[in-house]
């Protein structure tokens, strides 16, 4: 869908109430009857060419002709990667510039692209008719690849080129990007764009309003518009499983038409069986007329005017004793969920009926509601993840029982009640399902701690406090949560008894390499108990013998000799089983360590039961990120996410300072139990 067609379609045009007749009669057009349900899957078979995929189309349709929205979803999610796979030609997206964009000084080029069957040969820009350049193919794309898992990671495509002042000459030019590739196919994108002097342009040299241009783009693809939201609205009245929704709002001063926006964007939801449960300690004379007209307005909208206020924890609670729900959303006072948010819970719930807990990705609302940026996709559950930061937060959902199970919200926590709520919640076993989609509109105001939790000091020293008391309840022991010395936070707790770690670093020749990993490790380590074992497939250098001859006296290093012909994994076997530690850290030679806490961090994450395996972040030497975990299938096979970026920087996935639980980390610096390792059986050798 394209950008005016988006913004023709806006959610905010759904009636407040679903009881209008207009509303109704709205459903009745545009609910897509069985015959349009069978050509769309027609439609995407005729594009599909092996006798395997005709046959999965086959059972594709047969599950659209049921009326249960389960199979149809089950129908989509089967023929989405195969249209990819077997359509014709080249798929793409020019995401920037976008239509009659302003330029002066430079222009910046942006998409992605792939081909089926081939590779991507050539990507020309022109200018009218004159030819600029080409632009770089192959940049990772983590955004395409989080919505289209089956796509390559390095699809992305970017060209820049500057212009002299008053050299492009004022006013609107056609910009042409040329894409082919390898088999002469080819796709073509034209769009007007304008040429303005650069002192009428606000400064837009950062890459946030890069960014903001590419999740604008992404919006208008992704998101349904009027039409699609009029169909939810018809498919939730047959679903199976319609729970009462109840959203829990605290509300205190909010700003007016904040509160506003916020009421509204619940009235507006396609599914229609909630009811919106507010508590009010307001003390501001605007607040109470608002509350009361939505109160006259919508029935489903229940209010208690507290006397005082309570605070967020307090309030929360109140709004929770008014709950007829199953289930409970949590929603601030200024923010505000998407059209489809209830919808997509209903639809979730009714996948997986026995879910307590269900979360969506979020993004940011700037102060005025005029514009969405900095989106998070989330990952599935990751109660580590949850020791660096409330990647929950917005939309969460969770059974009532289990709310009132726990006794609500703890008081004397606020800005902190939710994640303490969660981990409450989430300490003993649970069904928690993430539904990945933005869902949830967070305003970044200046009272908010959206994008700076400074803003309310106060906030971080309940988070760790949280956080402590959560790893107190779970392992038993002391516990510590503090902020290091870049704003994020960490965690601590005594090393359980000192076990040996064996450091195990394959080597052959390449001393420049070597003396530096294994000074590092000697002279920086604080974690004492460790050996380490030099494992040398075959040195011809002289100068690594004499090396080799420094390091007789002392303790803690081994040097053996592997006899086989080479094969890493096949190494790193045999070198296990000649070491003593209870532990094994597999550790390349071209690393160094850089700081000192290195193994004693690695350590106290290994002895936690449900961890199979710990992964140290790794830098290059300008900085750059090289490994901050592993995500199996990204771009094809596996991926290093985050590689190349620098530290500390925000992306639609978080920072990479986070605790973070992987499908895979990398062997170059890995530590695992010795007796996990023995029941896996080791590397696998062939």
């Amino acid at each position: 869908m394209s950008i005016s067609n988006q913004n023709n379609d806006r959610p905010d045009q759904l009636p407040l109430t679903s009881d209008s007749s207009a509303y109704r009669n709205n459903i009745k057009q545009n609910e897509p009857d069985h015959a349009t349900l069978i050509n769309r899957i027609a439609h995407l078979e005729d594009e599909l060419y092996t006798l395997q995929e005709t046959r999965l189309a086959r059972l594709a349709r047969a599950l659209l002709l049921l009326r249960s929205p389960r199979p149809k979803v089950i129908a989509e999610v089967l023929l989405r990667p195969l249209v990819y796979k077997f359509q014709k030609g080249i798929r793409a997206v020019l995401d920037s510039p976008l239509a009659d964009a302003n330029i002066s000084g430079e222009l910046e080029v942006n998409g992605w692209a792939v081909s089926s069957g081939s590779s991507i040969s050539q990507i020309a820009v022109f200018l009218d008719n004159t030819r600029l350049g080409e632009a770089q193919y192959a940049q990772p794309r983590l955004d395409v690849l989080a919505v289209n898992p089956w796509l390559p990671l390095r699809c992305g495509f970017t060209a820049r080129f500057r212009f002299e002042p008053d050299t492009s000459g004022h006013g609107f030019k056609e910009l042409i990007v040329r894409i082919s590739d390898d088999k002469g196919q080819k796709k073509e994108f034209r769009r007007r764009i304008r040429f303005v002097p650069l002192e009428t342009l606000p400064d837009s040299s950062n890459h946030e309003a890069s960014d903001e241009r590419v999740y604008q783009v992404w919006i208008a693809d992704h998101e349904p518009g009027l039409t699609e939201l009029v169909e939810q609205s018809a498919r939730s009245q047959q679903l199976a499983y319609r729970p009462l929704i109840s959203v829990i709002t605290p509300v205190y001063n909010s700003d007016p038409s904040a509160l506003v926006a916020m009421l509204n964007s619940v009235q507006n939801q396609s599914y229609d069986h909630w009811e919106l449960c507010l508590a009010d300690g307001s003390t501001d004379p605007a607040i109470p007329p608002i509350l009361e007209e939505a109160l006259r307005n919508e029935p489903r909208i229940r209010l208690m005017r507290l006397e005082r206020n309570l605070g967020i924890a307090g309030n929360s609670n109140a709004a929770l004793g008014l709950v007829a729900g199953e289930f409970c959303a949590l929603l601030d006072h200024d923010d505000l969920l998407a059209p489809n948010a209830l919808y997509e819970v209903a639809l979730a719930l009714n996948t997986q009926p026995e879910t307590d807990l269900l979360y969506s990705d979020h993004d940011l609302l700037s102060e005025d509601g005029k514009r969405r940026f900095q989106p998070l996709f989330k990952p599935g559950w990751s109660p580590e993840i949850m020791l660096s930061a409330n990647y929950l937060t917005h939309l969460t959902v969770i059974r009532t029982e289990l709310i009132q199970e726990v006794g609500g919200f703890a008081l004397g926590l606020d800005g902190a009640q939710d994640w303490d709520l969660f981990w409450r919640v989430l300490e003993k076993p649970r069904q928690i399902q993430h539904i990945a989609k933005i869902l949830y509109h967070w305003r970044d105001s200046s009272r908010s701690t959206a994008t700076d939790v400074t803003r309310k000091p106060q906030t971080r020293a309940r988070q760790l406090k949280v956080i402590e008391h959560h790893l107190q309840r779970k392992l038993g022991r002391e516990a510590l949560a503090y902020i290091d010395s870049n704003g994020f936070i960490r965690v601590k707790w005594a090393v359980g008894g000192a076990p040996k770690v064996s450091i195990i670093i394959p080597t052959k020749d390449h001393l420049e390499l070597l003396q530096p990993c294994v000074q590092s490790i000697l002279e920086k380590t604080v974690y004492q108990n460790y050996e380490i074992l030099i494992v040398d497939t075959g040195s011809t250098v002289p100068e690594v013998a004499k090396y080799y001859a420094s390091l007789q006296n002392n303790s803690q290093v081994r040097r053996l000799e592997y006899p086989q012909p080479f094969n890493f994994s096949a190494v790193n076997n045999w070198a296990a089983h000649q070491s003593c530690g209870e532990m094994l850290l597999f550790l390349n030679n071209d690393t160094e360590v850089i700081s000192p806490d290195w193994l004693e961090e690695m350590v106290r994450w290994g002895q936690l039961p449900e961890i199979g395996m710990v992964g140290a972040k790794l830098l290059h030497r300008d900085g750059r990120l090289q490994h901050a975990g592993v995500i199996v299938g990204m771009g094809g096979f596996a991926g290093h996410i985050f590689a190349g970026l620098e530290e500390g920087v925000i992306t639609p996935y978080g920072y990479s300072e986070w605790y973070r639980n992987y499908s895979a980390v990398t062997a170059a610096c890995a530590l695992i139990r010795r007796e996990v390792f023995e029941q896996v059986g080791g590397f696998s050798e062939s």
